[in-house]
């Protein structure tokens, strides 16, 4: 049977199991094993029949949007699922993904989401005081290595810059280390003086090349970093402040 039927008999089910009065527990774990299983439409249309039977416990809401959410990522639908997460995020702020066992794609496009909900909330109608936002700041993938935060943030072409010159210097450094390691012995055995300055020639120039390998990655880490933080959007914000008791103003903020 081939996944496009299995994915068909599947929602057929679900949905017969659902009017025939079964719970929306079977029913999400009906849609859930469709979406493991492959069959993304199928399981983003299961989940939205149980969200057309009318009103539901937020938790079942939430779980159904999330199967929406994942399978519209997988079917390249950013924009829409973005719609889902922040449907959710509406529901529950403080809603969050795992980032051990989510797909990077997932958590680009939630971290979208929540960027945008955050935005939202802070200039909702009627919100006279400065809200914080929800969006998360700087995580340790900044701290780790070049690249990581700038790829996890989506955007994938600063970040594989990045990491390419830092795995290239790093690996360069490494290699210099390794091979000056070998040079410095033969080196200290050689016993004629042409020898001995042909091979202190090799050992001086994989010294020479370790210490400026090192150079450039502290050079990419520290311009990673610094991309980094000009880069997001939560480290310094400017805005217009309206307060009733103090009158206008402006409020500068940073964020770390």
């Amino acid at each position: 049977m081939n996944r496009r039927l299995f994915g068909a008999l599947a929602v057929f089910v679900v949905c017969g199991s659902t009017a025939l009065g079964q719970s929306a527990d079977s029913t999400l774990r009906a849609a859930n094993a469709l979406y493991s299983n492959g069959a993304y439409e199928s399981a983003e249309l299961a989940a939205r029949r149980l969200m057309e039977l009318g009103p539901m416990a937020d938790s079942i809401r939430i779980q159904a949007e999330q199967i929406i959410a994942f399978a519209l990522v997988a079917q390249g639908k950013n924009d829409l699922a973005r719609e889902h997460f922040e449907a959710i995020l509406q529901i529950s702020p403080s809603f969050d993904l795992d980032p051990v066992l989510t797909s990077p794609k997932i958590l680009t496009v939630f971290q979208q989401a929540k960027l945008r909900s955050g935005v939202a909330r802070q200039t909702a109608p009627g919100s006279g005081a400065i809200s914080e936002s929800s969006t998360a700041g700087v995580t340790f993938r900044a701290i780790v290595f070049p690249g990581w935060e700038q790829y996890y943030r989506g955007r994938a072409t600063a970040g594989l810059v990045f990491a390419g010159a830092g795995v290239l210097s790093l690996g360069s450094a490494v290699a210099c280390e390794i091979l000056r390691a070998r040079a410095r012995r033969d080196y200290l055995s050689a016993t004629q003086p042409a020898d001995i300055a042909r091979k202190y020639d090799t050992y001086n120039r994989y010294y020479r090349g370790e210490v400026y390998s090192f150079i450039a990655f502290a050079a990419v880490y520290v311009a990673s970093e610094l991309d980094v933080f000009l880069n997001d959007s939560q480290s310094v914000e400017i805005r217009p402040s309206l307060r009733p008791v103090s009158g206008s103003g402006v409020v500068l903020t940073f964020r770390w």
